[in-house]
């Protein structure tokens, strides 16, 4: 099975996390609610009780710095992903957080920014279809590249 965007460069790319803005995302604003899920609690909030200008305030913002290690120029696809560091039943193996087409001559490097939205990307819906947001961490992804993102409730 190939990635999104394999084989569409003669290209070869590399990628660094320059910055993101916060590792640790602190909810404490409305209750925490709690599951049971295959013997373990998971805490959680509901998407639903946080205002807007609070997950606008939780956003993260993500620079990646990719660069063209070929010969050649290249229109090359920067794919950022999120994953739970711990998989649970009824959440993705990943989710496309955000992408961006770069133009990169031989050797040259760029910086791409994404906005990372903790109400949008960070929830999953439970078993009763509400939008949670659990306690625990994640990891951003592009390519094999990783950073991780710890979550309180």
């Amino acid at each position: 099975m190939y990635e999104f965007g394999y084989g569409l460069s003669y290209s070869k790319y590399s990628y660094e996390f320059v910055s993101v803005t916060h590792d640790k995302l602190h909810f404490n604003q409305s209750s925490t609610h709690l599951m049971v899920e295959n013997s373990e609690t998971i805490s959680y909030k509901l998407v639903s009780e946080l205002d807007e200008q609070t997950c606008q305030s939780m956003s993260l913002s993500v620079t990646v710095r990719v660069q063209n290690h070929g010969s050649m120029v290249g229109k090359h696809p920067v794919l950022l992903f999120i994953r739970p560091k711990r998989q649970k039943s009824g959440s993705p193996v990943k989710q496309l957080v955000g992408f961006e087409s770069v133009m990169l001559d031989a050797g040259e490097m760029a910086h791409v920014e994404f906005e990372v939205s903790p109400c949008e990307h960070l929830s999953r819906a439970n078993e009763a279809g509400a939008m949670i947001i659990e306690e625990g961490s994640h990891m951003l992804l592009v390519d094999d590249l990783e950073h991780p993102i710890d979550i309180y409730v």
